[in-house]
C-alpha cells in the first residue's frame, strides 16, 4: 500500500483556455494566418500544404483547401514523410524537415506571445497550483509553460522527470530518491522551453577536432542573452538518460522575439496524428501509466477532450480510468474513500456535452462528477475534493 497520499490530474488545452492561449483550431488559423507572410527556406510549408491537398485528392478524391484542412492529419503527413525519409539526402534536420520546423517555431512563438508573464498569472491559477500537494501528478498535453509559472509564483517545488535517484546502478537502474516533497509535472508532448543540446555539443566536439577557434555560433547555447537556460533534469543520471542534455529557456518571451527559425527548434511533438513516432525521449514518462489509478486517491481530468488521433493517449487513459473506478473503490485505500473522477471540460449545448460523453464512454458515469462550465474557480473544489 503507498505512504503516500497522491492525485493524478490529466490538463489539455482546455486548462490554459481562461489565460488567454488558444485552443487547437484557433492555433492553426494563426499558424496559418502567419505563413502567408513567410519567405525563404520558411516558404516550404504553404508547398507542403498544397502537396497535402493534391494528396489528398489524389488517394481520397477529397477537395480541400488551406483553411478547411485538417490540421493534425496534414501533420501527420509531414511526419510521416520526415520519419521515413522519404526525401533522402534533401531531409532537412533531426527536428523534422522545413515544415515541420516551421509549425514548431510557429506554435512556440505564438504561445509565447498569449503566455501571461511571470508577475501576472492569473488568480485561477495561483490557486490551482497552491492546491497541490507534494508527490501529486500532473500529465499534461500542453506545450505551455503556464502550470510552471504558477508553481514558481506560488513557491511550489516540482520537477519535470519522472524519478529522482539518490545513486545509480549497473544496467540503467538506480535507488530512487523520494525524500523531496514535490509535485511532477510530466509534459507529455514535450514544451516551448525545451531544447535539446545534443546536436550543438556535437558541433563543439567537432569544432575542437578540427582545431577551429572558440565555439559553434547557437541562439539559444551561445548567446549573450540570458534566457534563463536550467537542464532538465537534476541528480545523478545515466549518460543514456534521453533528457540528459535537454535544457529550458525561462525567458522565452525574449528568445522567441529573436529570429531563431532553421537556427534552433524547441523540443515538442508536432500537433500530429503521427506524433506517437517521435516519442521515444518520452517514453519513461508513459512507463506503468497502465497500472496507475489502482492506488490513487483522487483523478481529474481537465480540458482535454480525447480527440481521436491521440489514439495512444486513450489507451493510457483508459487504463487510468478503468483502474481508478474498478479497484478498491467500496473498500477505499488506507481507509480514505475514493472521490469520484472529476471530468472538467467546457460544454455549453446537449450535442457538445454528448460528444465529450461520446470520447469517454468508458467512463463509469456513476462514479463521475462532471463540470462542463469549464476550468474555473468552481471546479477546484471538486478537482481536490478530500
Amino acid at each position: 500500500m503507498p505512504e503516500k497520499k497522491f492525485r493524478i490530474i490529466v490538463i489539455g488545452a482546455g486548462f490554459s483556455k481562461p489565460a488567454g492561449l488558444p485552443l487547437a483550431n484557433e492555433l492553426w488559423a494563426e499558424i496559418l494566418g502567419r505563413s502567408n507572410s513567410l519567405s525563404g527556406r520558411a516558404e516550404k510549408l504553404l508547398d507542403d500544404l498544397d502537396d497535402y491537398i493534391q494528396f489528398r485528392h489524389d488517394c481520397d478524391g477529397i477537395e480541400i483547401t488551406r483553411e478547411t484542412v485538417n490540421f493534425e492529419e496534414f501533420l501527420g503527413f509531414l511526419d510521416i514523410e520526415h520519419y521515413l525519409g522519404l526525401r533522402g539526402s534533401d531531409t532537412w534536420s533531426r527536428d523534422g524537415n522545413e515544415g515541420q520546423v516551421v509549425v514548431k517555431t510557429l506554435i512556440a512563438e505564438i504561445l509565447s506571445q498569449h503566455m501571461p508573464p511571470p508577475n501576472r498569472i492569473p488568480d485561477l491559477y495561483l490557486e490551482f497550483a497552491s492546491r497541490l500537494q507534494p508527490n501529486d501528478y500532473i500529465l499534461t498535453f500542453n506545450y505551455d509553460v503556464l502550470l510552471e509559472r504558477a508553481l514558481d509564483a506560488v513557491g511550489k517545488p516540482y520537477r519535470l522527470f519522472p524519478n529522482r535517484f539518490k545513486s545509480l546502478s549497473k544496467g540503467g537502474g538506480g535507488t530512487l530518491d523520494s525524500d523531496k516533497d514535490e509535485v511532477t509535472v510530466l509534459k507529455l508532448h514535450g514544451s516551448i522551453d525545451w531544447f535539446d543540446k545534443t546536436e550543438y555539443i556535437q558541433r563543439v566536439a567537432y569544432f575542437k577536432e578540427q582545431g577551429a577557434p572558440g565555439l559553434p555560433s547557437h541562439p539559444v547555447f551561445n548567446s549573450s542573452k540570458n534566457w534563463g537556460l536550467k537542464r532538465l533534469v537534476d541528480g545523478p543520471r545515466h549518460k543514456t538518460d534521453p533528457l540528459l542534455n535537454m535544457y529550458r529557456a525561462t525567458n522565452i518571451e525574449a528568445l522567441y522575439r529573436q529570429q531563431i527559425l532553421f537556427l534552433a527548434t524547441p523540443w515538442m511533438l508536432s500537433p500530429s496524428t503521427n506524433k506517437v513516432l517521435y516519442s521515444s525521449p518520452l517514453e519513461d514518462f508513459w512507463h506503468g501509466l497502465g497500472q496507475a489509478g489502482v492506488m490513487n486517491f483522487g483523478v481529474a481530468i481537465i480540458g482535454y477532450s480525447l480527440p481521436a488521433h491521440d489514439g495512444y493517449a486513450r489507451q493510457s487513459l483508459y487504463s487510468l480510468v478503468k483502474n481508478y473506478q474498478d479497484n478498491y473503490w467500496e473498500e477505499g485505500v488506507c481507509g480514505h474513500k475514493k472521490t469520484p473522477l472529476v471530468v472538467v471540460d467546457y460544454r455549453d449545448s446537449a450535442a457538445s456535452r454528448k460528444e465529450l460523453l461520446n470520447n469517454y464512454r468508458f467512463i463509469d458515469i456513476n462514479k463521475t462528477e462532471l463540470h462542463l462550465s469549464g476550468f474555473d474557480t468552481a471546479s477546484l473544489d471538486k478537482i481536490f475534493a478530500e
